[in-house]
This record gives C-alpha cells, sequence and structure tokens, in this order.
C-alpha cells in the first residue's frame, strides 16, 4: 500500500472522529453556558410576615416612595393595595372604597393627569373566561409620605374594552413617555400587545387597540421604567427584556427580539417591576410568605 494511500486512508478515520469531539465540545460549552444562567441567584430583600397578603399578584416600584414596593392579592380578596418596604414588611394598607377586587392582576406607578405628580394604577384585567366581564383599570395618587397602617381612598375608575374582543390579562405597564396604558394579554399562543391614552377621568370606558403580538404565551407580568426606556415581561419561568431606544413606541421596541434575563423560577411568579434607579429588577410571587428577590442588572 502507498504512502499516499496510507494518508488518505489517516484522514477519513480520524476526521469524523474529530468532528464528533468538536460537536462535544460546543455542545458542553452550551451546557456550561445555560448552567452558569440558571445559577444566578437573586438578593432577597426580604420575606412578607404579613398574613394579609397571601396571593401577591403583582408589584411595583415607588417613585413617590422611594424604596417601598406596591402589591396586591389575586382575585376574591379585599379591595386593598399594600406597600412594603425594602425589606419586604407590611408598613401600609389602602382600602380602595366603592370597588371590589373581581381579578387584580397587576400594579403599577407612573405619570398620571397632574405633572410631576405619580399614580398608582390597579390593573381589575383577569379574565379567565375571557366573555365581557368588568374589566377595569383603578387609579389614585401615590402618596409622597408613608401613610399610616391604614388608608381609604376613592379611586378613579377607568372602564376597559378590546377592539377585537374580550382578553384574559395579568400585564398592566404605563408609558411615562408616550403617556399610553399597555396590557398585554395572557393565554395566546401570541400574546397580544394593547394600548390606550392614561389620560381618563373617573367612569370614562377606553377601547385597548391591538399594536402588536409577541411569541410568547402565559404572560404574568410586565413593567416599564420610570424613564421608559426600559421594558420587562415575565412567564413563570423567564423575563424578557426590551432596551427602548429614543422617539420609538413601546411596540416598536417590542418587535425586536428580546434579551433573556436571569431569574430563578418561584412558585408562582406573577410580579415583577424595574428598580427606580434602573440599577436591577424585583419579582414576587403568590402564596404565603412570599420573598422579595432583587437581581442586579446593569440595563
Amino acid at each position: 500500500m502507498s504512502t499516499l494511500l496510507l494518508i488518505m486512508l489517516s484522514i477519513a478515520i480520524t476526521a469524523p472522529a474529530q468532528k464528533k469531539k468538536h460537536k462535544k465540545k460546543e455542545k458542553k460549552k452550551s451546557e456550561q453556558t445555560a448552567s452558569s444562567q440558571g445559577s444566578v441567584k437573586p438578593i432577597v430583600l426580604g420575606i412578607v410576615q404579613s398574613p394579609a397578603i397571601a396571593e401577591a399578584s403583582g408589584i411595583a416600584a415607588s417613585k413617590s416612595l422611594p424604596g417601598h414596593y406596591w402589591t396586591h392579592n389575586d382575585s376574591g380578596n379585599k379591595p386593598e393595595v399594600f406597600l412594603l418596604d425594602n425589606k419586604g414588611q407590611l408598613v401600609s394598607t389602602i382600602h380602595l372604597e366603592a370597588v371590589f377586587n373581581r381579578d387584580w392582576e397587576d400594579i403599577a406607578e407612573g405619570v398620571g393627569p397632574v405633572p410631576h405628580k405619580q399614580y398608582v394604577y390597579v390593573g381589575d384585567i383577569g379574565n379567565n373566561v375571557q366573555i365581557d366581564l368588568r374589566t377595569r383599570i383603578l387609579r389614585f395618587p401615590a402618596p409622597t409620605e408613608v401613610p399610616g397602617k391604614k388608608m381609604n381612598i376613592n379611586p378613579d375608575v377607568l372602564h376597559v374594552a378590546f377592539a377585537d374582543g374580550p382578553r384574559d390579562a395579568e400585564t398592566l405597564m404605563v408609558d411615562p413617555i408616550g403617556r399610553w396604558l399597555y396590557i398585554v394579554s395572557k393565554r395566546e399562543k401570541a400574546v397580544g400587545i394593547y394600548k390606550a391614552s392614561l389620560d381618563f377621568k373617573d367612569g370614562d370606558r377606553a377601547v385597548f387597540h391591538k399594536v402588536g403580538t409577541l411569541p410568547y404565551t402565559w404572560i404574568t407580568a410586565g413593567d416599564i421604567s420610570q424613564d421608559g426606556r426600559h421594558i420587562v415581561i415575565k412567564d413563570l419561568n423567564k423575563i424578557y427584556y426590551w432596551h427602548r431606544n429614543a422617539e420609538e413606541s413601546v411596540e416598536a421596541a417590542m418587535s425586536r427580539e428580546a434579551v433573556i434575563l436571569p431569574y430563578v423560577p418561584e412558585k408562582q411568579g406573577e410580579g415583577v417591576t424595574i428598580s427606580v434607579d434602573n440599577s436591577g429588577y424585583i419579582t414576587i410571587s403568590e402564596g404565603k410568605s412570599p420573598a422579595v428577590n432583587f437581581y442586579p442588572y446593569k440595563f
């Protein structure tokens, strides 16, 4: 057998083995990356000890009260909004008068009718049966000083309808730049992005129009940063992030591919908010004694 033939046979035998070895290396590298992502753990700011908060279904960082967070319970509970401190301890309970908690699913703090003032928005937007129910958004001025343990407020009520029919939703976001309210639907194979003006008066009715779709399902929460430049939504296992460019709408930003942020799935994580100073994001879960989790992140 000639030397040339021996060399050719050697190449033919070793090439597949080298290719297989290369694939194994790539697979191992990919697995290490996934493992690294999965090993990211949040900073636990505190454990919510109050028995009044058993089904936390949203969270919002407060610009009006730095170092505090708004939350609320899910459907069928009292019409109460809770103010937590930066250790997750209940400091005040706001009772919303003349309304009820049909299916409160998300909460946000942002701009409103009076310039330079902050408002709290509560999304009574859950609709598991997707029929024409009393879907509403409630709004009240955010206090500038920590209120007492109990406080009663009469909120403004916005009656909500969707241009393409009833929707189940768990995500309410406030856009401080365009002055829009955004709702992201929950259970379609490709969820919808809907918007309407946040400049409403008590008792008004708003029709939310679909302005985009996302290739995700079972979306349980979302938030837009206080400067309007960062957008997050989440499902039970992942958090999706978009940067918003100058002169760009929220839906235009969300039309791009999302960045997946580090997240350790919670028991039933239905709350996410971006910190006021954009230094990270915070999550909370339904269930007794949930943790308030902070993920440092450079947006």
